[in-house]
């Protein structure tokens, strides 16, 4: 009964692939027109045939990506990571990226469904298995985004007060802001790439004819870092009300400089507690055989040579 469900579950994920990349008759009599026409060799007729199956699993997935974003209620949400990670949100960048999320949850979901063929388990573990095999499989790609956000953020927030200090020094200098924040983008290009493309693009968008405080809410939505977003705060209630932004770009990187200070001792007084674990598991345990093996082996000694 365990194989006839698995089978029939099998049965279906194909036929529901099959059904979303059925292509037109059309389509494919002109490819095999193509991988058959007469003055090919066999190595060119087999290379096209390779790229026709490849194009066949393309747009098979494609058209499977597009039912689901038409039907998914997160999309705004989905989009917001990707741009956060710094790639593409557009539509085919984002259909590409739930294509890749698609064939994860195949490979995985065959591996579980493999796994819960062969190994001899409960049938409530196989049903695990051939649930959370493709879940994980999905949900991978996001993890792995999530990741890449959560690591830009970290690097824009640690050198966003050398960028602060710069942008202060060019508008004291006398350049304007937009001036200043190009100028800064195209010094930092090696020190801190992510923070200068992230600049660059800012000056981009103003010379495109944005407004500066669009250009720079753009720039807060596509960074998650907290830093980084109140400092566009601080520039555009500035700009808005008049004040002197290079006094405030000083005020705010010495407070940024604080708050890093603040966060790497919190890290060096978090450090000695969680050297406690593997001091207690590995360390301890080695440092009491190596001190007391000698003692119990002549203890052992003696009390075996007084018996005798």
């Amino acid at each position: 009964m365990q194989i006839i469900s698995v089978m029939i579950m099998i049965g279906a994920i194909i036929y529901i692939i099959y059904d979303l990349s059925t292509e037109e008759i059309d389509e494919s009599i002109s490819r095999r027109l193509l991988t058959h026409a007469p003055g090919l060799t066999e190595e060119e007729k087999q290379k096209r045939e390779e790229q026709a199956s490849s194009e066949f699993i393309r747009d098979a997935l494609k058209k499977f990506a597009q039912g689901m974003v038409s039907k998914s209620k997160n999309v705004i949400a989905q989009k917001q990571i990707l741009n956060e990670a710094g790639m593409a949100t557009d539509d085919d960048s984002f259909i590409s990226h739930m294509s890749k999320k698609i064939l994860y949850a195949i490979i995985c979901g065959t591996a579980g469904v493999f796994l819960a063929i062969v190994g001899e388990t409960s049938p409530l573990n196989k049903l695990m298995l051939i649930l959370f095999f493709p879940l994980g499989g999905f949900k991978f790609p996001d993890f792995k985004i999530k990741r890449l956000a959560k690591q830009r953020a970290e690097e824009v927030t640690y050198t966003l007060p050398d960028a602060i200090d710069l942008l202060s020094v060019c508008v004291e200098a006398g350049l304007g802001l937009d001036s200043a924040i190009t100028r800064v983008a195209n010094e930092q290009e090696n020190s801190a790439p992510i923070l200068s493309q992230e600049f660059k693009r800012v000056g981009k968008d103003i010379v495109a004819g944005v407004s500066r405080s669009e250009a720079l809410k753009n720039l807060a939505k596509r960074n998650s870092s907290p830093e980084l977003r109140s400092f566009v705060g601080l520039l555009i209630q500035s700009d808005r009300l008049g004040t002197s932004i290079s006094q405030s770009l000083k005020v705010y990187s010495d407070s940024l400089r604080v708050k890093r200070r603040q966060k790497a001792e919190e890290l060096a007084s978090k450090a000695s507690i969680k050297m406690t674990i593997p001091l207690v598991l590995f360390i301890l345990p080695a440092t009491f055989i190596v001190i007391l093996t000698p003692a119990a082996i002549s203890i052992v000694e003696v009390f075996m040579g007084g018996g005798l």
